[in-house]
């Protein structure tokens, strides 16, 4: 049986879980805890040197990175198909899944941090802090967590991060003039690797800031969260911790995004 190491909200694990799902393939979830930072404990960078998840284990054969793991489950098992049928519709797609790890999926985790991980970390004693950065092993991932932690909703980086949210929800406005999913008539790998991140909006109370500017987008997760994956994916993984940590959000949240964005939302 397929092996997913993963964490409950992590978004990248979750886009995983929703390919897994709509395909209907059984799966046994093995959870890696990410607030306690088990991502960095000996054993498992065994498996995934970089300390992230998902990892994918198919009988062995080790997976890694969230957009491959997509890729390598649509090749193994082909049906259905999560492919748009038409060869540009498939190059929209992998565009689209491109701009998510690029840029998108970086400035999730550096408004999440800013936001929601924020007030627990700075709860740490100085010590604990730092050894809590001094996990992380990539050095340029550890200086933005150490910046976001710092600085909060005022780092350039968070800032940057609402702007690159804010291109995306614009672009995917137009695309779902068009259609009614993003890369043609029906889901494909680029819904479910965009659902994660729209889902963190929501979870951070801001994706209703964008209601006014791009209401196709919001019909679009209406559509996206009645599909049986998106519970067994994302509903069905929540924690009483995650509910908890995602409720005490920051509230200043709201206000600083709306000022960012001004009268563009």
């Amino acid at each position: 049986m397929l092996k997913l190491y993963e964490g409950t909200t992590s978004v990248c694990a979750i886009k995983v879980r929703l390919t897994l799902f709509e395909k209907g393939l059984a799966f046994e979830s093995r959870d890696i805890d990410l607030r306690a930072g088990d991502q960095f404990e000996p054993e498992y960078l065994q498996l995934n040197p970089k300390g992230v998840v998902p990892t994918l284990d198919d009988g062995g054969r080790i997976v890694t990175e969230s957009s491959v793991i997509q890729h390598y489950v649509e090749d193994a098992y082909p049906q259905p198909s999560l492919l748009p049928c038409e060869p540009f519709d498939r190059a929209r797609m992998r565009l689209v899944m491109k701009r998510i790890d690029d840029e998108v999926h970086p400035s999730t985790g550096n408004l999440t941090h800013a936001t929601v991980y924020r007030p627990g970390f700075l709860a740490l004693n100085e010590e604990t802090r730092g050894a809590r950065l001094a996990k992380i092993p990539d050095a340029s991932r550890r200086e933005r967590r150490a910046a976001v932690y710092k600085e909060g909703l005022d780092a350039p980086i968070v800032v940057g991060a609402i702007e690159k949210f804010h291109g995306l929800i614009s672009d995917m406005e137009a695309a779902l003039s068009e259609s009614g999913f993003l890369t043609g008539p029906r889901y494909s790998l680029a819904d479910a690797a965009v659902t994660p991140y729209i889902n963190r909006l929501a979870d951070l109370g801001l994706l209703d800031l964008w209601a006014a500017a791009a209401p196709r987008v919001m019909d679009w997760f209406d559509v996206i969260q009645a599909r049986p994956s998106f519970r067994l994916a994302v509903t069905d993984y929540l924690t009483e911790s995650d509910k908890e940590i995602f409720g005490a959000r920051d509230p200043q949240t709201r206000a600083r995004v709306r000022a960012i964005l001004g009268a563009r939302i």
